[in-house]
């Protein structure tokens, strides 16, 4: 109530005006058109060829599904290091094809001739046997000759860095693996991705041709490639805080206060402000940096000045009360001395 009473002269107004103009500056501003194409927009135009999403199950269905199937096998190694002369790694070698056409003879004996003749000291003891493995986990060559086996099949020798081998599977694991329906989401939203990223540059250029060609408006390349004209204002030369997309990027908002852009308020070009995001824009209303007058602030200033005055007014009354506060503290101390005398 008190401060709603303060009512500051017009000459206390004019003198505040002209010494605090920095508080009514004004930086340069506009308000702006935007057009923005990225990766998301072009896969929402995919068009799926639903052979080519069943194609697609066939071929990947364990894998998005994140199942991985494992073999269980034993092996024979021969000792090979890549370090061994030419002549000791043929005489492993042709140990390897011997111990090879014993097993193929008769499998069931693949256990004693591992015992007896492996070289893996790890496995030998226990007939070769290396348990249940998935992918990723044996050298490259081996992994590749037992899961091209199937159970109870022995692989010819198989050359690696250790030596030679002979793998025999003696067990497979196949998890199910979801329904294609189970899958499909997720099978349309991956091809949409790869479609998409092979489509990218191709609308990239006929967007960027658009804005140039077109200059005067954003509206043809949005009506072209589906996209929205979307509004901004009061934006400025640089980022403010809170600011997301192309409203955060610098380049883009240098390219929109270039004086050109600011001249003819057409289109600006095709500004790259992430990866697969493209943004163009334009200046529909400018407004340079300037001091507000006098008659657009007054109201503003007078409840500045009312404030001020309203804090001058309390700090004085409090630093009245506090001197009688002091004396009244005085008062009593010298009272209680004379009685105490």
């Amino acid at each position: 109530l008190f401060r709603s009473s303060l009512q500051p002269s017009a000459e206390e107004l004019k003198a505040f005006y002209d010494a605090n103009q920095n508080l009514f500056r004004k930086p340069e501003q506009a308000d702006i058109e935007y057009v923005v194409l990225d990766l998301n927009t072009v896969k929402q135009g995919i068009q799926l060829n639903e052979d080519d999403v069943r194609t697609y199950y066939k071929e990947n269905a364990a894998r998005l599904a994140g199942v991985s199937e494992e073999r269980r096998a034993s092996h024979i190694l021969i000792n090979a290091p890549q370090s061994a002369s030419p002549e000791e790694r043929a005489k492993a070698k042709a140990k390897a094809e011997e111990l090879l056409a014993q097993a193929r003879a008769k499998p069931e004996s693949f256990a004693e001739v591992a015992k007896a003749q492996s070289q893996d000291t790890g496995s030998a003891a226990n007939g070769g046997d290396l348990g249940f493995f998935g992918r990723g986990a044996m050298v490259g060559p081996f992994e590749q000759a037992a899961f091209a086996l199937p159970k109870g099949g022995i692989s010819d020798v198989v050359e690696s860095d250790f030596g030679y081998h002979i793998i025999l599977v003696t067990d497979a694991k196949q998890p199910p693996v979801p329904s294609f329906e189970q899958l499909r989401p997720k099978i349309v939203e991956e091809l949409q991705q790869q479609q998409a990223q092979r489509k990218y540059a191709e609308v990239a250029d006929t967007f960027s041709n658009l804005v140039y060609e077109q200059a005067d408006s954003l509206q043809p390349v949005a009506d072209k490639l589906g996209l929205k004209v979307q509004k901004a204002a009061g934006v400025l030369r640089t980022a403010q805080p809170g600011a997301q997309g192309p409203l955060a990027n610098s380049r883009f908002l240098e390219t929109l206060f270039a004086p050109e852009s600011l001249s003819s308020k057409r289109n600006t070009e095709a500004v790259e402000f992430g990866t697969s995001q493209m943004v163009a824009g334009r200046i529909t209303q400018y407004e340079a940096a300037h001091t507000e007058p006098l008659t657009a602030v007054e109201a503003e200033m007078a409840d500045k000045q009312r404030d001020l005055q309203a804090l001058k007014t309390r700090w004085e009354s409090e630093k009245v009360s506090v001197s009688r506060l002091r004396k009244n503290r005085e008062a009593i101390e010298e009272t209680k001395l004379k009685i105490e005398q």
